[in-house]
């Protein structure tokens, strides 16, 4: 398992099992209205191949978006947990941590991710091409 990955399980405030995973996304949203929360759940399923390089490029433009359309911005998590199906099993995550940990990732700052990602954003710089 990559740094990454093991960085997210760190930080997970509650896991599953993947076959409960109904009831366990519905318990980790009572568990943050416990806290007095509204939560959202935003699922994102890794997969077996290549699960940091797809986390990384695929998966932390559309939850940065996401979360920018709703006015949050990372660290925050604006009340947004992370469903993460991995292959260990399903963890929560709040999102403003899973922004950060991916950003750091890519050696990124909060700030350039949400430039890039956001409702605005610009996307990823275009990268040099060897044709004439």
């Amino acid at each position: 398992m990559s740094a990454l990955l093991e960085k997210l399980e760190a930080l997970a405030f509650h896991r599953a099992d993947v076959t409960t995973a109904n009831v366990a996304i519905d318990e980790a949203r009572t568990l943050r209205a416990s806290e007095g929360r509204d939560a959202v759940s935003y699922e994102i399923a890794l997969p077996g191949l290549a699960p940091e390089d797809f986390l990384l490029h695929k998966a932390l433009p559309k939850l940065v978006y996401f979360l920018d359309c709703r006015g949050v911005h990372p660290p925050a998590s604006g009340a947004v947990f992370v469903s993460l199906f991995s292959e260990r099993g399903l963890l929560f995550v709040d999102a403003g941590p899973v922004v950060e940990a991916c950003a750091a990732a890519r050696s990124l700052t909060l700030a350039e991710v949400v430039r890039r990602y956001g409702e605005s954003g610009t996307g990823d710089p275009l990268l040099l091409s060897a044709a004439p």
